[in-house]
C-alpha cells in the first residue's frame, strides 16, 4: 500500500521482537503489530512475504501463524489485487517449503482463507487447485493437498459434497502408497468425511475402513508412535461419531487394537489409546460386540492384566491425600477404568462369566500382591455394570472382599475395603439391609490398622458409602462401637486420618438421624476446636471444609432444638470466613456454601437474620461469568500451556476451553439459593429481586445443567415468597409472573438436556398453578399452549427415533433395557406437560382456556385436543393414553360447559379402558368416568355411561385382587370413587341404586387415594342426609353395619372433611336413637377398632 509506514525488513525486525523472552520488548512488538494492521493490506503483503521467503525459519513460521490469526480483518481491508497475490504466494509456498513444521503452518493459513473465501465464491478454482496437487509427484504436495482438504471438510462441510465422487478414488489409492505422510494425511481425510457429513452423504467411505489401519500399522513398523497415536486419535473420534460404518469391519479392527494394547514393548499411551478404541468400540456398539465372543474374552483380560503394572512406591503410604494425584495416566489407570466401562457397556450376561473365571486366581495369588489388589479393584470396576448378575450371588462375592481384609499386605487391605465400598453403592439398599452384620463390624476391626493410615481412613471412607443408603435402625445397632472409632480417628496425628474420619462421622449422623442425639455432646466441642485449629492453615484446608459439612449434617440430623445452642457460634466461623475473601481453588468455599444449606434447613425461620451476611457472597459466586478461553486449535501447541483446570473443545479452527472448577462453584452456590428460597419462602423477600434478576437468565446457562436445573426449582419459590405477602402484594406477584414467564418458556422451548427439561416443566407448571386470571393475556395462553405441542412433537421425534435405531441396529435385550431409562424421562415430561396443562385451565378458568386449547397452533397447524385425541387411540402406548385420559379429565372437570360438550366424545374411550391393563390407565379412566357423572348431567347417559354398571362389580373385584400393587391400589379408589359419583349424580338413572350402594360402601373406606377418600365419605355424609333410604338399604337397614364401620374409621381423621365432621357425629347419634336394636346388633358385627371408635365417637358427645 502506497505511504505505508513499514516495509518487509521492518516487519522481519518486529517477528523476531516478538520472540523475544523479554516481556518489555515483547509487548512493544505487539503493540507494533496491532499497529500495522491499521494498513491491512501492506500488512498482509508484508506477512506473506516473510512466510513465503525469509531465508529464518522462525520468521517463516511467525508470519505464517499471524497471518492466519489475522486473516479475516486483513482480507476485508485489502484489495484485489493483494488478495488475489496473497492466494497465489499461499499456494507457491505449499508446493516450494521444505520444512514441514512450516508447510503445516501453510496449510492452516490457506485452510482459513478458504473458510473466509469459499462461501463468497471468491476462490473458485481452489478444490481444482488441492485435486491435481493430489496427483503431484511430489510427496509433500499431495500430502499438504490433502491435509487442506481435510481441513475445509471440517470448516465447510457443504463445499466438499460437490467433490466426494472425485475425492473417494484419491483417497482410496493414497491410503495404500508407501510414504506414511501422505497416507496418514489421507486417513485424516477419511476420518474428516465421516465425522462431518450427514451418513447418507458419506456412506460409500465407510468402505475405505479397512484401509485405515495401514497407516497405523505403517507408523509402528516404523518406530513412529506417535504418528501412530494421532492416527488412533482420529480412529476413536470415528467410531465415536459413525459406529455404524464399523460394524461391518469390528473383528479387524479388534485384531489390529488389541494387539496395540496388548504390546508390551509400546509406550504407555500407544497402548491406552489402543485400549481406549476398543472400549469406545463396545460402548457404541454394544450389540454387536457381544455376539463377537472374543471381544470380552480378551479384552477383559487385557485390562485387568494392565492393572498389573502398579510398583510399591513410598509415596502411597506416606501420601495424606486418599485421592491419587499423579498427573500421569498410567497402564493401571488405564485398565481400571477399561473393566468399569466394558461391564457398563456390555452388561453382566457378557462380562461376570468371564470375570469370575480369573478373578479367583488372582485373589488366590498369595505371591503377588499385585494379583491380588487387581482382582478386588476388578469386582469393585464391574459391580455396577453386572448389578442384576451379581446380586444374585452377593454374598458370595462380598465374602471374596471380606476375606481379604486380614490379608498380610496394606495396600491389599485398602483394595479389599475399597471393593466393599464400591459395592455397598453398586447394590443399596440390598447390601445394607442383609448384610450389615458381617461389613460393619469387618469395618470397624480394620479402623484400629495404626500402622497404616491409609487402610484406616479408606475404611472411615467405605463407611460413607453404606451410610449413604442405610436407615437410622441399621446403624442404630452400630452406633456406640462406630463413634468411638471415628471419635479417636478424628484425632489422628495423619490430616488423611482425620479427614476421612470427619466426612465419617458426618454420614453417619445424616443416616441416624436423631439416633445421634446422644453422642452430640461428644462431637460438636471437638469438631469447633478443629474449625479453629484449623484456621488460616493452607494445608488444612480441606479439613476445615469436612468439619464445616461434619457440623451443619450433625445439626440437620439431631435438630433446630439440640443445635440451636450451638448454630450462632458456627454461623459466626462461617461467616468469617467467606468473608476472608477465599482463593479460588480454596475447596472451603464448597463446603461452605453446602454448610450453610443445611443449617438454613435446619433452623428454618430463624436462618433469615443471617440472610444479610450469607446471600452477597453467594450471588456473587452464582454471578461470576464463565471462564472461557477461544484459542487456535490449528499448530502452535508450543505456544499454549496444558491447564488441568480447564476443559475444552475443539470447533473449526478454533478451541474452546472453560474452567470446570468456577463453573462448580458457580453451580453450587446456585443450588443453596434455590434451597434458601424454598426453605425460607416469605422471608426471603428482601431478595426475590436479585435472585430473579440472577436466576432467570441463568435458566439459558449452557455450560452446566445444574445451573439450569436450580434456576428453574427457585423460580416457582421466587412467586410464592411475593404470593405470600398477601393480597395486597398481588402487583408484584403480576410483577414478578411477568418477568419470569416469558423466559421460562422460551428455556423451556431450547432445553436440550431431558433430565433438566423435566425440571423445567415442572417449574413451569408451578408457576401456572400460581397465576390468576389478570397475570396472563390470551397471547401468553396461547403460547404456553404452543410450547407445550412443540415439546410433544419432540418428544415424539425422539421416540420414533430410538425406535429407528433399534431396527437398524439389531439392538439386543439389553440394549433395550438400558434405552428405556430414556423412554423414562420422556415419559416423565409428559406427565409434567399434563400437569402443565391442567395448571393453566384452573388458574386461568374455562373462558380464557378452552380456545386456546381447541385453537390451530404453530409450524405442526395442530391443536392441542388434536394431539390430545390421537393419544387417545387403542395403539398408542399407555403411558399416552393416559396423559391423553388426565387431560380430557381434567377438561371436563374445570372446563365449564365447554369442556363438557367433550363427554360424548371422550367418555366412551374412558369406559373401554376401564378394564386397561395398565393401572395408571385404568385410573385415570376410572377418575374420568366419575367426572362425567358429576359434571356431564344427561350427556352422561347419552354417551353409554350407565353401561359400566353391569361391569362394575367384576371389575372391582378384579382390581381390589391386584391392590397389592400400590399402583392397582389407585385404580381401586378411583374406580370406588367414580361408582360413588354415579350413585350420588346420576341416581335416577341407576336401574337397582340400593345393590349399588351396598358394593360402593363394602370398598369404603378410601384409604390410598387420599383426595378421593374424602369426596366419597362426604357423598356418604350427603347422601345420607338427602338419600337415607337408598344408603342404609332400604327397610332392612342391610347397609346399616357399613355404614356405621365407614364412619366410624373415617370421622376424626383426615379421610373426613371438617365440614362433614359434626353432621357425621350427629348421623351417629340419630342412626342410634332413630334404630336402637338394628345399631346394636350392627355395632356388634364391626372390627374391635371400629367399635372402640363409634363407641368414643358417641360418648364424646
Amino acid at each position: 500500500m502506497a505511504g505505508a509506514s513499514f516495509d518487509g525488513a521492518s516487519m522481519e525486525a518486529l517477528l523476531r521482537q516478538l520472540q523475544s523472552p523479554d516481556n518489555s520488548i515483547r509487548n512493544q512488538a505487539e503493540n507494533a503489530f496491532n499497529a500495522t494492521k491499521q494498513q491491512p493490506a501492506a500488512c498482509m503483503r508484508a506477512l506473506v512475504a516473510l512466510a513465503t521467503g525469509s531465508a529464518d525459519e522462525v520468521v517463516r513460521a511467525t508470519a505464517a501463524v499471524l497471518l492466519r490469526r489475522s486473516m479475516k480483518d486483513l482480507w476485508d481491508g485489502s484489495d484485489d489485487q493483494t488478495r488475489n497475490g496473497v492466494k497465489a504466494s499461499l499456494i507457491g509456498a505449499m508446493r516450494t517449503e521444505t520444512k514441514a513444521h512450516i508447510r503445516k503452518k501453510v496449510c492452516d493459513t490457506i485452510s482459513v482463507l478458504a473458510a473466509n473465501t469459499l462461501p463468497e465464491g471468491t476462490w473458485p478454482d481452489l478444490y481444482h487447485l488441492l485435486f491435481q496437487l493430489c496427483s503431484s509427484a511430489v510427496v509433500w504436495e499431495r500430502e499438504s493437498a490433502l491435509y487442506v482438504l481435510s481441513q475445509l471438510i471440517d470448516y465447510l462441510p457443504e463445499s466438499i459434497e460437490p467433490h466426494l465422487a472425485t475425492l473417494y478414488p484419491l483417497a482410496q489409492e493414497e491410503l495404500m502408497v508407501r510414504d506414511l505422510t501422505v497416507s496418514v494425511a489421507a486417513l485424516r481425510v477419511v476420518c474428516a468425511v465421516l465425522n462431518t457429513l450427514e451418513t447418507s452423504k458419506c456412506r460409500q467411505y465407510g468402505d475405505l475402513i479397512p484401509l485405515l489401519f495401514r497407516p497405523v500399522s505403517a507408523a509402528l513398523n516404523a518406530g513412529d508412535e506417535e504418528t501412530a497415536r494421532n492416527c488412533i486419535e482420529l480412529l476413536i473420534e470415528t467410531v465415536d461419531v459413525e459406529p455404524k460404518f464399523w460394524k461391518p469391519h469390528l473383528e479387524l479392527a479388534f485384531d489390529a487394537m488389541i494387539q496395540v494394547a496388548g504390546t508390551s514393548s509400546l509406550f504407555e499411551n500407544t497402548r491406552q489409546l489402543g485400549l481406549e478404541f476398543l472400549v469406545s468400540a463396545a460402548e457404541k456398539l454394544p450389540s454387536v460386540c457381544r455376539r463377537a465372543p472374543k471381544f470380552g474374552e480378551s479384552l477383559f483380560p487385557l485390562g485387568l492384566s494392565m492393572m498389573l503394572e502398579l510398583q510399591d512406591d513410598e509415596d502411597w503410604y506416606t501420601r495424606d491425600d486418599d485421592e491419587d494425584d499423579r498427573d500421569e495416566y498410567t497402564n493401571f489407570d488405564a485398565g481400571q477404568e477399561a473393566l468399569d466401562r466394558l461391564a457398563i457397556a456390555l452388561g453382566g450376561n457378557a462380562i461376570l462369566s468371564i470375570a469370575f473365571q480369573i478373578i479367583p486366581s488372582f485373589l488366590a495369588n498369595e505371591g503377588s500382591w499385585v494379583n491380588r489388589h487387581a482382582g478386588l479393584l476388578a469386582i469393585s470396576q464391574i459391580g455396577e455394570g453386572c448389578r442384576r448378575q451379581i446380586e444374585e450371588q452377593l454374598g458370595a462375592v462380598l465374602g471374596m472382599a471380606l476375606q481379604k481384609f486380614g490379608d498380610p499386605h496394606p495396600r491389599v487391605r485398602w483394595a479389599a475395603i475399597n471393593c466393599v465400598g464400591q459395592m455397598c453403592t453398586d447394590f443399596a439398599p440390598k447390601i445394607q439391609h442383609e448384610f450389615h452384620g458381617q461389613i460393619l463390624p469387618a469395618l470397624i476391626q480394620v479402623m484400629d490398622d495404626t500402622q497404616n493410615p491409609r487402610v484406616q481412613s479408606h475404611a472411615a471412607a467405605a463407611i460413607i458409602n453404606f451410610c449413604d443408603d442405610t436407615t437410622p435402625e441399621i446403624i442404630g445397632l452400630y452406633l456406640d462401637q462406630l463413634l468411638a472409632k471415628l471419635l479417636g480417628l478424628i484425632q489422628s496425628q495423619r490430616r488423611i486420618t482425620q479427614e476421612q474420619a470427619v466426612t465419617a462421622v458426618a454420614a453417619v449422623a445424616d443416616a441416624a438421624s436423631e439416633k445421634f442425639i446422644p453422642f452430640y455432646d461428644s462431637f460438636i466441642p471437638l469438631l469447633k476446636s478443629l474449625l479453629a485449629v484449623a484456621a488460616g492453615r493452607r494445608e488444612m484446608r480441606r479439613l476445615r471444609g469436612k468439619v464445616m459439612e461434619c457440623i451443619s449434617l450433625i445439626g440437620l440430623s439431631v435438630g433446630k432444638e439440640k443445635f440451636q445452642s450451638d448454630a450462632e457460634s458456627v454461623m459466626d466461623v462461617l461467616v468469617r470466613t467467606q468473608g476472608q475473601r477465599l482463593d479460588s481453588d480454596d475447596p472451603q468455599s464448597f463446603y461452605l456454601m453446602q454448610a450453610y444449606a443445611r443449617i438454613c434447613r435446619c433452623l428454618k425461620e430463624d436462618f433469615i437474620r443471617y440472610l444479610p451476611f450469607v446471600m452477597p457472597g453467594l450471588l456473587e459466586a452464582a454471578a461470576q461469568k464463565p471462564d472461557v478461553e477461544v484459542q487456535d486449535a490449528l499448530g502452535d501447541d508450543e505456544e499454549d500451556g496444558d491447564d488441568d483446570g480447564m476443559e475444552t473443545i475443539t470447533v473449526g479452527d478454533k478451541r474452546i476451553g472453560i474452567r470446570t472448577s468456577a463453573l462448580e462453584d458457580k453451580a453450587t452456590a446456585c443450588s443453596m439459593i434455590a434451597c434458601f428460597v424454598a426453605e425460607l419462602k416469605g422471608g426471603f423477600i428482601q431478595f426475590v429481586e436479585p435472585v430473579a434478576k440472577l436466576m432467570v437468565p441463568l435458566l439459558k446457562f449452557f455450560y452446566h445443567d445444574d445451573v439450569r436445573t436450580s434456576a428453574a426449582q427457585c423460580i416457582p419459590d421466587l412467586v410464592r415468597a411475593v404470593k405470600s405477602q398477601g393480597s395486597q402484594a398481588d402487583g408484584q406477584v403480576h410483577q414478578i409472573i411477568s418477568f419470569v414467564l416469558p423466559a421460562l418458556l422460551e428455556a423451556v422451548a431450547g432445553e436440550p438436556d431431558v433430565d433438566v427439561l423435566v425440571i423445567m416443566v415442572e417449574s413451569l407448571s408451578d408457576v401456572l398453578e400460581l397465576t390468576d386470571v389478570a397475570a396472563l393475556d390470551t397471547a401468553q395462553i396461547m403460547k404456553v399452549i404452543d410450547t407445550a405441542i412443540g415439546l410433544l412433537y419432540e418428544r415424539q421425534e425422539r421416540i420414533r427415533e430410538r425406535q429407528r435405531e433399534a431396527q437398524e441396529d439389531g439392538w439386543d435385550e439389553e440394549q433395550m433395557e438400558e434405552v428405556e431409562a430414556e423412554g423414562e424421562k420422556d415419559d416423565e415430561l409428559l406427565d409434567r406437560l399434563v400437569d402443565s396443562v391442567g395448571a393453566l385451565l384452573r388458574s386461568q378458568g374455562p373462558d380464557r382456556f378452552m380456545p386456546a386449547f381447541e385453537a390451530i397452533h404453530g409450524e405442526k397447524q395442530t391443536s392441542m385436543v388434536q394431539v390430545m385425541a390421537s393419544m387417545l387411540q387403542p395403539e398408542r402406548p399407555a403411558v399416552e393414553r393416559h396423559a391423553a385420559l388426565c387431560t380430557f379429565d381434567e377438561i371436563i372437570e374445570h372446563g365449564g360447559h365447554q369442556g363438557v360438550n367433550y363427554t360424548e366424545q371422550v367418555l366412551p374411550a374412558m369406559l373401554a379402558y376401564f378394564s386397561d391393563p395398565d393401572a395408571d390407565v385404568r385410573q385415570a379412566a376410572a377418575y374420568g368416568i366419575g367426572v362425567c357423572a358429576e359434571k356431564s348431567g344427561d350427556a352422561f347417559k347419552r354417551a353409554g355411561g350407565l353401561s359400566i354398571l353391569p361391569r362394575m362389580e367384576s371389575l372391582i373385584k378384579a382390581s381390589a385382587q391386584m391392590r397389592q400393587d400400590e399402583q392397582m391400589e389407585g385404580a381401586l379408589d378411583n374406580a370406588v370413587s367414580a361408582l360413588g359419583k354415579i350413585l350420588e349424580f346420576q341416581t335416577q338413572s341407576v336401574p337397582n341404586p340400593i345393590e349399588m350402594t351396598q358394593l360402593w360402601l363394602s370398598y369404603l373406606p378410601i384409604r390410598g387415594d387420599v383426595a378421593e377418600g374424602v369426596w366419597n365419605h362426604g357423598t356418604l355424609i350427603r347422601m345420607l342426609e338427602s338419600r337415607p333410604d337408598q344408603i342404609l338399604g332400604g327397610p332392612s337397614l342391610a347397609n346399616l353395619p357399613l355404614v356405621l364401620n365407614v364412619l366410624a374409621l373415617t370421622v376424626g381423621t383426615d379421610l373426613m372433611s371438617a365440614e362433614y365432621e359434626e353432621y357425621a357425629s350427629r348421623a351417629v347419634q340419630t342412626l342410634q336413637t332413630q334404630y336402637p336394636e338394628p345399631f346394636q346388633s350392627s355395632l356388634a358385627s364391626l372390627s374391635e377398632e371400629s367399635r372402640a371408635r363409634l363407641i368414643s365417637l358417641i360418648s364424646s358427645r
